[in-house]
């Protein structure tokens, strides 16, 4: 009798965890990307010898909260709802797609594409006082950015000066730019989350949880951040 329990216990571990556990497609190419709903960004530039290393296709969970409002059938803002193809993408029902991108040369220098739906952290943060902080113009607005190791020269343009004031801003977002003189290949970049067309939509309409819309992250190491600021501004969704 206890081996009977124990073999359905096992059982329905096996049945139920697939069904919680997030969908990982870690060899996924730009044809699948094409196929999701949500904005999926490819440069149209990089620094020579660059090519795609990667491209990983995740899954979301909905929240309880999430399934009970997509489930009532007379509630406010249906037309919220993720459409039945978002829904089933990947034969993943009710999940929604994340994706990450991983560029790089052969010699170790890289750029990398993460995207977040919910519960993203601050990026802009190095275990370095060897970091410098700036902001550049992107497709997303201002976008700020901490390196390592730091440039030479002094600020050059409007803002705040040095930008302290990240908190106080939605989701990481800053006002005004602030431009350095930056000089040589850095270790290390990273930008804030960007917020792409779809996320600021719902944040307008000031829906709880996004559904089309996603925060993205880019990162790079071995490049200036002229060539960063050059592959961002060449940024554009893989499906027009």
């Amino acid at each position: 009798m206890p081996r009977f329990v124990s073999s359905i216990l096992v059982f329905s571990i096996l049945v139920l965890c697939p069904r919680t556990a997030p969908c990982i497609k870690p060899h996924a190419t730009l044809a699948d990307l094409k196929k999701l709903e949500i904005l999926c960004y490819v440069p149209g530039w990089l620094p020579k010898g660059f090519k795609l290393k990667s491209v990983t296709m995740t899954y979301d969970e909905p929240g309880p909260d999430e399934w009970n409002r997509w489930e009532s059938s007379d509630i406010d803002g249906q037309a919220d709802r993720p459409s039945e193809r978002e829904r089933t993408s990947q034969g993943s029902v009710g999940r929604f797609p994340l994706y990450y991108l991983e560029y790089g040369n052969d010699h170790g220098a890289s750029f990398t594409i993460d995207s977040a739906r919910e519960g993203i952290g601050d990026r802009n943060i190095m275990g370095t006082e060897d970091s410098e902080e700036t902001a550049i113009t992107s497709p997303f607005g201002p976008m700020y950015l901490i390196y390592t190791p730091k440039g030479q020269g002094n600020p050059a343009s409007s803002g705040s000066g040095r930008i302290n004031d990240i908190k106080s801003h939605p989701q990481g977002e800053i006002r005004g730019v602030t431009k350095f003189v930056k000089g040589g290949r850095k270790k290390e970049i990273k930008a804030n989350w960007a917020r792409d067309a779809n996320m600021k939509a719902e944040n307008a309409k000031a829906l709880v949880h996004p559904i089309l819309g996603r925060y993205d992250g880019f990162s790079a190491t071995g490049i200036t951040v002229t060539e960063f600021e050059k592959i961002i501004n060449s940024l554009r969704p893989i499906r027009p």
